[in-house]
């Protein structure tokens, strides 16, 4: 069998990094992954800075996975 110079498309990825965002103003912030297919994340998470949960929200896609 002879391979040929066919180029394939590259798929898109089912994952992406994106960036979350303290809400309680202390800009810490930290990588999760999510499905390309969901809405943007928001959550409660532990920001060191207050020591306390705090909400969460998705700022920027950083790349995909």
């Amino acid at each position: 069998m002879l391979l040929s110079a066919v180029s394939f498309a590259k798929s898109k990825s089912k994952t992406i990094l994106v960036r979350m965002v303290s809400q309680a103003g202390t800009g810490y912030s930290f990588n999760t992954k999510r499905s390309r297919l969901r809405e943007k994340l928001t959550l409660l998470h532990y920001d060191p800075v207050v020591k306390t949960k705090v909400l969460f929200v998705e700022q920027k896609k950083i790349r995909s996975l």
